[in-house]
């Protein structure tokens, strides 16, 4: 994969993280050519690893849904080695910060923006 983090990765004494903010950078205020953008999406680079980690964790919360019947979730609780419990506060902390997109999907699958008190004691 192409997903390095922008900390403290270094390949051959460059830091490659680095490298990759700045091409993500120059994405985003269109000053990368589109040669270079063609060549790093061959290579399989991803423009925005957030929105794909995120759509990770709500498909992981749909899933604990199913099984549950509800999307409060408890603080702790892991679902496939992810920390939905974490997530799912860190959405609730976030609301007025969110995407309007992802709003819609959580308000859509039943979340509950203040949770219960049950969240917190599983």
């Amino acid at each position: 994969h192409c997903n390095v983090p922008s900390t403290m990765h270094a390949e051959q004494g460059k830091y490659l993280g680095k490298w990759v903010d700045h091409q993500q950078s120059k994405k985003r205020k269109a000053t990368l050519e589109q040669r270079q953008v063609d060549l790093l999406e061959h290579a399989g680079f991803e423009w925005n690893i957030n929105d794909k980690n995120w759509d990770a964790m709500f498909a992981l919360l749909l899933q604990f849904k199913t099984k549950n019947g509800h999307c409060n979730v408890p603080n702790k609780h892991l679902e496939k080695g992810g920390s939905l419990g974490k997530w799912v506060n860190n959405q609730r902390f976030k609301k007025g910060k969110l995407e309007q997109r992802r709003v819609d999907l959580l308000e859509q699958a039943g979340f509950e923006w203040k949770g219960t008190d049950n969240d917190k004691n599983w």
